[in-house]
């Protein structure tokens, strides 16, 4: 009976590492895809103009994305592999600017004109509060003495 019971729990824990080995290799898979649809993305297709690598349908940016895909998981960086790709078909390929030369002001002009834009609204808005906060002129003017004396003359013939 100890046996039959030994040989049962063999069994079940073979099983449970049987089972478990799969899910860690699809759980590296799926890693591996993800990683590969960012790198994808920040390529411009040199074979789709004016799409991602991603997102091209040709055979010639398949087999692309292919060479991608087999040098990550031979463990080579996203960055050498974009770096080797843009050597290859040029700068002009970036789908994300880099943070140098030109690409600083395709990275910081937007920024600037969100912080004017904020800055005037923050202006127009301090503005229109002074303004409404500002006592209203009572609807009748500051009158003379003699102003006043000359409108009750006047009054006093109508009756």
């Amino acid at each position: 009976m100890y046996r039959s019971v030994t040989n049962l729990l063999l069994a079940l824990a073979a099983t449970i590492l049987i089972g478990a080995v799969p899910v860690h290799a699809d759980e590296r898979s799926e890693a591996l895809d993800r990683q590969a649809t960012t790198i994808y993305q920040q390529v411009f297709s040199p074979f789709c103009p004016g799409r991602s690598l991603n997102d091209c349908p040709s055979s010639k940016a398949g087999e692309l994305k292919d060479e991608m895909r087999a040098e990550l998981e031979a463990g080579k960086s996203p960055e050498v592999i974009l770096n080797e790709v843009f050597q290859k078909y040029g700068d002009q390929y970036r789908a994300v600017p880099q943070f140098s030369g030109v690409g600083v002001l395709v990275w910081l002009v937007p920024i600037g004109f969100v912080a004017i834009g904020l800055a005037v609204a923050v202006g127009v808005s301090i503005s229109r509060k002074k303004t409404a906060s500002a006592p209203v002129p009572s609807s009748k003017p500051a009158l003379s003495a003699d102003q006043e004396r000359r409108i009750q003359e006047e009054l006093s013939k109508l009756d």
